[in-house]
Protein backbone atom coordinates (compact mmCIF):
# COMPACT_ATOMS: atom_id res chain seq x y z
CA UNK A 1 0.00 0.00 0.00
CA UNK A 2 1.13 3.56 -0.69
CA UNK A 3 1.05 6.16 2.07
CA UNK A 4 -0.53 9.58 1.55
CA UNK A 5 2.21 12.22 1.36
CA UNK A 6 -0.19 15.00 2.40
CA UNK A 7 -1.01 13.06 5.56
CA UNK A 8 2.68 12.58 6.26
CA UNK A 9 3.25 16.32 5.83
CA UNK A 10 0.48 17.26 8.25
CA UNK A 11 1.66 14.78 10.85
CA UNK A 12 5.19 16.13 10.55
CA UNK A 13 4.20 19.80 10.69
CA UNK A 14 1.68 19.64 13.56
CA UNK A 15 2.81 20.27 17.12
CA UNK A 16 -0.17 19.31 19.29
CA UNK A 17 -2.28 16.38 18.13
CA UNK A 18 -5.50 14.81 19.42
CA UNK A 19 -6.21 11.23 18.39
CA UNK A 20 -9.83 10.03 18.55
CA UNK A 21 -10.89 6.39 18.70
CA UNK A 22 -14.30 4.77 18.43
CA UNK A 23 -16.78 3.98 21.19
CA UNK A 24 -15.98 0.77 23.08
CA UNK A 25 -12.47 0.63 21.58
CA UNK A 26 -11.14 -2.78 20.63
CA UNK A 27 -7.56 -4.01 20.38
CA UNK A 28 -7.06 -2.68 16.87
CA UNK A 29 -8.35 0.75 17.78
CA UNK A 30 -6.33 1.02 21.00
CA UNK A 31 -3.17 -0.50 19.54
CA UNK A 32 -3.27 1.70 16.44
CA UNK A 33 -3.82 4.88 18.47
CA UNK A 34 -1.02 3.97 20.88
CA UNK A 35 1.45 3.21 18.09
CA UNK A 36 0.62 6.48 16.32
CA UNK A 37 1.00 8.45 19.55
CA UNK A 38 4.34 6.83 20.30
CA UNK A 39 5.65 7.74 16.85
CA UNK A 40 4.49 11.36 17.14
CA UNK A 41 5.87 11.75 20.67
CA UNK A 42 9.24 10.48 19.42
CA UNK A 43 9.10 13.31 16.88
CA UNK A 44 8.64 15.90 19.64
CA UNK A 45 4.84 16.30 19.37
CA UNK A 46 2.38 16.69 22.24
CA UNK A 47 -0.29 14.00 21.79
CA UNK A 48 -3.50 13.04 23.60
CA UNK A 49 -5.84 10.11 22.88
CA UNK A 50 -9.58 10.59 23.45
CA UNK A 51 -12.09 7.76 23.87
CA UNK A 52 -15.78 8.08 24.71
CA UNK A 53 -15.48 4.85 26.73
CA UNK A 54 -12.46 3.53 28.59
CA UNK A 55 -10.76 0.49 27.02
CA UNK A 56 -10.97 -2.99 28.48
CA UNK A 57 -8.39 -4.12 31.04
CA UNK A 58 -7.16 -6.58 28.40
CA UNK A 59 -5.25 -3.74 26.74
CA UNK A 60 -3.44 -2.39 29.80
CA UNK A 61 -0.11 -3.80 28.56
CA UNK A 62 -0.19 -1.34 25.63
CA UNK A 63 1.78 1.85 26.21
CA UNK A 64 -0.24 5.03 26.91
CA UNK A 65 -3.52 3.16 27.51
CA UNK A 66 -3.66 4.44 31.10
CA UNK A 67 -3.36 7.99 29.73
CA UNK A 68 -6.39 7.81 27.43
CA UNK A 69 -8.79 10.68 28.15
CA UNK A 70 -12.53 10.15 28.39
CA UNK A 71 -13.48 13.43 30.04
CA UNK A 72 -13.87 16.95 28.63
CA UNK A 73 -12.05 17.84 25.43
CA UNK A 74 -9.17 20.17 26.31
CA UNK A 75 -8.69 21.97 23.00
CA UNK A 76 -5.66 23.84 21.72
CA UNK A 77 -4.75 21.20 19.12
CA UNK A 78 -3.62 21.99 15.59
CA UNK A 79 -4.47 18.52 14.24
CA UNK A 80 -7.20 15.96 14.93
CA UNK A 81 -6.73 12.35 13.82
CA UNK A 82 -9.48 9.70 13.87
CA UNK A 83 -8.25 6.11 13.94
CA UNK A 84 -10.33 3.05 13.01
CA UNK A 85 -13.53 5.15 12.72
CA UNK A 86 -15.83 4.62 9.73
CA UNK A 87 -17.89 7.72 10.51
CA UNK A 88 -17.79 10.67 12.89
CA UNK A 89 -20.57 9.25 15.08
CA UNK A 90 -18.20 6.47 16.11
CA UNK A 91 -16.18 9.00 18.14
CA UNK A 92 -19.19 9.36 20.44
CA UNK A 93 -19.31 12.50 22.55
CA UNK A 94 -16.30 13.92 20.70
CA UNK A 95 -18.07 13.98 17.32
CA UNK A 96 -18.99 17.64 17.86
CA UNK A 97 -15.40 18.79 18.38
CA UNK A 98 -13.55 16.83 15.70
CA UNK A 99 -14.01 19.47 13.00
CA UNK A 100 -13.20 22.41 15.28
CA UNK A 101 -9.65 22.52 13.90
CA UNK A 102 -8.56 23.24 10.34
CA UNK A 103 -6.56 20.04 9.92
CA UNK A 104 -8.29 16.65 10.27
CA UNK A 105 -7.13 13.18 9.25
CA UNK A 106 -8.83 9.79 9.24
CA UNK A 107 -6.82 6.56 9.05
CA UNK A 108 -9.21 3.67 8.61
CA UNK A 109 -9.79 0.25 7.03
CA UNK A 110 -13.62 0.12 6.79
CA UNK A 111 -15.11 0.06 3.31
CA UNK A 112 -18.15 1.95 4.66
CA UNK A 113 -16.06 5.00 5.66
CA UNK A 114 -17.91 8.17 4.64
CA UNK A 115 -14.85 10.42 4.27
CA UNK A 116 -15.65 12.77 7.15
CA UNK A 117 -12.07 14.07 7.57
CA UNK A 118 -10.35 16.57 5.29
CA UNK A 119 -7.61 14.03 4.60
CA UNK A 120 -8.60 10.38 4.59
CA UNK A 121 -6.67 7.20 3.95
CA UNK A 122 -8.90 4.16 3.72
CA UNK A 123 -7.14 0.89 3.03
CA UNK A 124 -9.34 -2.21 2.91
CA UNK A 125 -7.03 -4.45 4.88
CA UNK A 126 -7.41 -6.62 7.96
CA UNK A 127 -6.74 -3.90 10.51
CA UNK A 128 -6.07 -0.23 11.07
CA UNK A 129 -2.82 -1.35 12.70
CA UNK A 130 -1.57 -2.60 9.36
CA UNK A 131 -2.15 0.87 7.89
CA UNK A 132 -0.53 2.66 10.84
CA UNK A 133 2.42 0.27 10.53
CA UNK A 134 3.07 1.52 7.00
CA UNK A 135 3.12 5.17 8.13
CA UNK A 136 5.46 4.45 11.03
CA UNK A 137 7.82 2.52 8.75
CA UNK A 138 7.89 5.51 6.38
CA UNK A 139 8.19 8.26 8.98
CA UNK A 140 10.05 6.89 11.99
CA UNK A 141 11.40 3.71 13.57
CA UNK A 142 9.74 0.86 15.40
CA UNK A 143 10.68 -0.27 18.90
CA UNK A 144 9.37 -2.93 21.29
CA UNK A 145 6.54 -0.76 22.68
CA UNK A 146 5.31 0.31 19.24
CA UNK A 147 5.59 -3.28 18.02
CA UNK A 148 3.49 -4.52 20.96
CA UNK A 149 0.79 -1.96 20.19
CA UNK A 150 0.72 -2.83 16.50
CA UNK A 151 0.68 -6.55 17.28
CA UNK A 152 -2.33 -5.99 19.55
CA UNK A 153 -4.18 -4.32 16.69
CA UNK A 154 -3.15 -6.81 14.04
CA UNK A 155 -3.91 -9.90 16.09
CA UNK A 156 -7.17 -8.55 17.50
CA UNK A 157 -8.83 -7.72 14.20
CA UNK A 158 -7.77 -11.02 12.66
CA UNK A 159 -9.12 -12.96 15.65
CA UNK A 160 -5.64 -14.16 16.59
CA UNK A 161 -5.06 -14.82 12.85
CA UNK A 162 -8.11 -17.08 12.57
CA UNK A 163 -10.48 -14.79 10.63
CA UNK A 164 -10.84 -14.87 6.86
CA UNK A 165 -9.17 -11.43 6.60
CA UNK A 166 -5.83 -13.03 7.50
CA UNK A 167 -3.31 -13.32 4.67
CA UNK A 168 0.39 -14.08 4.46
CA UNK A 169 1.02 -10.32 4.89
CA UNK A 170 -0.40 -10.33 8.41
CA UNK A 171 1.86 -13.23 9.36
CA UNK A 172 4.91 -11.56 7.84
CA UNK A 173 4.26 -8.27 9.66
CA UNK A 174 3.51 -10.10 12.91
CA UNK A 175 6.82 -11.95 12.63
CA UNK A 176 8.66 -8.66 12.13
CA UNK A 177 6.91 -7.09 15.13
CA UNK A 178 7.69 -10.07 17.37
CA UNK A 179 11.38 -9.71 16.51
CA UNK A 180 11.42 -6.35 18.32
CA UNK A 181 11.32 -8.32 21.56
CA UNK A 182 8.14 -7.33 23.39
CA UNK A 183 6.69 -9.92 25.79
CA UNK A 184 4.66 -11.99 23.32
CA UNK A 185 3.40 -14.47 25.91
CA UNK A 186 2.06 -11.69 28.13
CA UNK A 187 0.50 -9.87 25.17
CA UNK A 188 -1.32 -13.00 23.97
CA UNK A 189 -2.54 -13.84 27.46
CA UNK A 190 -3.93 -10.33 27.94
CA UNK A 191 -5.50 -10.22 24.48
CA UNK A 192 -7.02 -13.69 24.27
CA UNK A 193 -7.01 -15.42 27.67
CA UNK A 194 -7.55 -12.70 30.28
CA UNK A 195 -11.01 -12.03 31.69
CA UNK A 196 -12.34 -10.33 34.80
CA UNK A 197 -14.97 -11.83 37.08
CA UNK A 198 -17.34 -9.08 35.96
CA UNK A 199 -16.93 -10.06 32.31
CA UNK A 200 -17.25 -13.74 33.20
CA UNK A 201 -20.57 -13.08 34.95
CA UNK A 202 -21.74 -10.91 32.05
CA UNK A 203 -20.83 -13.69 29.61
CA UNK A 204 -22.97 -16.12 31.61
CA UNK A 205 -25.93 -13.76 31.27
CA UNK A 206 -25.32 -13.29 27.56
CA UNK A 207 -25.17 -17.04 26.98
CA UNK A 208 -28.36 -17.63 28.97
CA UNK A 209 -30.18 -15.07 26.79
CA UNK A 210 -29.32 -16.83 23.51
CA UNK A 211 -31.98 -17.26 20.85
CA UNK A 212 -31.59 -18.88 17.43
CA UNK A 213 -33.62 -18.24 14.28
CA UNK A 214 -33.77 -19.50 10.69
CA UNK A 215 -32.93 -23.08 11.67
CA UNK A 216 -30.00 -21.91 13.75
CA UNK A 217 -28.44 -19.77 11.01
CA UNK A 218 -28.96 -16.57 13.03
CA UNK A 219 -28.19 -16.31 16.73
CA UNK A 220 -28.45 -13.43 19.20
CA UNK A 221 -27.31 -12.47 22.70
CA UNK A 222 -29.22 -9.74 24.57
CA UNK A 223 -27.93 -7.59 27.42
CA UNK A 224 -29.56 -4.71 29.32
CA UNK A 225 -28.19 -1.91 31.48
CA UNK A 226 -29.41 -3.93 34.45
CA UNK A 227 -27.21 -6.86 33.38
CA UNK A 228 -24.16 -4.62 33.27
CA UNK A 229 -24.96 -2.96 36.59
CA UNK A 230 -25.68 -6.19 38.47
CA UNK A 231 -22.47 -7.84 37.25
CA UNK A 232 -20.36 -4.68 37.78
CA UNK A 233 -19.41 -4.91 34.12
CA UNK A 234 -19.07 -2.09 31.60
CA UNK A 235 -19.59 -1.66 27.88
CA UNK A 236 -16.02 -2.72 27.08
CA UNK A 237 -16.77 -6.13 28.61
CA UNK A 238 -19.11 -6.89 25.69
CA UNK A 239 -16.16 -6.87 23.27
CA UNK A 240 -15.74 -10.23 21.55
CA UNK A 241 -18.82 -11.89 23.07
CA UNK A 242 -20.57 -12.07 19.72
CA UNK A 243 -17.93 -14.51 18.47
CA UNK A 244 -19.31 -17.12 20.87
CA UNK A 245 -22.44 -17.36 18.72
CA UNK A 246 -20.78 -17.85 15.35
CA UNK A 247 -18.64 -20.60 16.89
CA UNK A 248 -21.81 -22.74 16.90
CA UNK A 249 -21.52 -25.03 13.88
CA UNK A 250 -24.85 -24.19 12.22
CA UNK A 251 -24.77 -20.43 12.87
CA UNK A 252 -23.84 -18.07 10.02
CA UNK A 253 -24.72 -14.68 11.59
CA UNK A 254 -24.18 -13.78 15.23
CA UNK A 255 -25.61 -10.72 16.96
CA UNK A 256 -25.07 -9.17 20.34
CA UNK A 257 -27.44 -6.37 21.28
CA UNK A 258 -26.89 -4.34 24.41
CA UNK A 259 -28.39 -1.22 25.92
CA UNK A 260 -25.84 1.56 25.49
CA UNK A 261 -28.15 4.07 27.14
CA UNK A 262 -31.87 4.21 27.79
CA UNK A 263 -33.67 3.68 24.48
CA UNK A 264 -30.45 3.20 22.48
CA UNK A 265 -29.24 -0.29 21.61
CA UNK A 266 -25.89 -1.17 20.09
CA UNK A 267 -25.79 -4.17 17.75
CA UNK A 268 -22.54 -5.95 16.91
CA UNK A 269 -22.73 -8.38 14.00
CA UNK A 270 -20.47 -11.20 12.86
CA UNK A 271 -20.77 -13.61 9.95
CA UNK A 272 -18.93 -16.83 9.33
CA UNK A 273 -18.59 -17.23 5.59
CA UNK A 274 -21.00 -15.68 3.09
CA UNK A 275 -23.27 -12.98 4.55
CA UNK A 276 -22.12 -9.35 4.28
CA UNK A 277 -23.07 -7.96 7.70
CA UNK A 278 -21.87 -4.47 6.73
CA UNK A 279 -24.85 -4.33 4.35
CA UNK A 280 -27.14 -5.20 7.26
CA UNK A 281 -25.56 -2.54 9.49
CA UNK A 282 -25.87 0.01 6.70
CA UNK A 283 -29.66 -0.37 6.78
CA UNK A 284 -29.58 1.13 10.28
CA UNK A 285 -27.00 3.84 9.64
CA UNK A 286 -24.05 1.71 10.75
CA UNK A 287 -21.20 0.07 8.90
CA UNK A 288 -18.09 -2.06 9.11
CA UNK A 289 -16.71 -5.05 7.23
CA UNK A 290 -18.27 -7.99 5.42
CA UNK A 291 -17.64 -10.28 8.40
CA UNK A 292 -17.83 -7.76 11.27
CA UNK A 293 -20.04 -4.69 11.54
CA UNK A 294 -22.22 -2.73 13.92
CA UNK A 295 -25.08 -0.26 14.18
CA UNK A 296 -27.37 1.52 16.65
CA UNK A 297 -31.13 1.04 16.90
CA UNK A 298 -33.47 3.24 18.93
CA UNK A 299 -36.50 1.94 20.79
CA UNK A 300 -37.16 -0.81 23.29
CA UNK A 301 -35.21 -4.06 23.46
CA UNK A 302 -37.99 -6.13 21.87
CA UNK A 303 -38.37 -3.76 18.93
CA UNK A 304 -34.63 -3.41 18.38
CA UNK A 305 -34.11 -7.17 18.57
CA UNK A 306 -36.92 -7.88 16.09
CA UNK A 307 -35.57 -5.34 13.60
CA UNK A 308 -32.00 -6.61 13.57
CA UNK A 309 -32.99 -10.29 13.59
CA UNK A 310 -35.42 -9.78 10.69
CA UNK A 311 -32.74 -8.00 8.65
CA UNK A 312 -30.25 -10.80 9.32
CA UNK A 313 -32.73 -13.53 8.39
CA UNK A 314 -33.44 -11.79 5.07
CA UNK A 315 -29.70 -11.66 4.22
CA UNK A 316 -29.26 -15.31 5.21
CA UNK A 317 -32.11 -16.28 2.87
CA UNK A 318 -30.60 -14.14 0.08
CA UNK A 319 -27.40 -16.10 0.50
CA UNK A 320 -29.36 -19.28 -0.10
CA UNK A 321 -28.81 -20.68 3.38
Amino acid sequence: MEINKDIVKQLQESNKVAIFVHINPDGDCVGSASALKQMLVSMGKTVDIYSDTQPSENYRFIKHVDEIKSDAYEGGYDLHVAVDCADLKRTGKYSGVFNKVDKTICLDHHKTNDGFAKLTHIEIVSSAALLIYQYIKAMSELNADIAAALYAGLSSDTGCFLHSNTTSLEHKVAAELIDYGFDLDYANRMLFKYTTMAKFELTKRALSSTEFFANGKVGIFKLTRKDLEETNANISDTTGLVNEITNVNCCEVGIIIYEQERGLFRCSLRSKSCVDVSAIADQFGGGGHERAAGCNIFGCLKTAKNKIVSACIKEVHKAGL
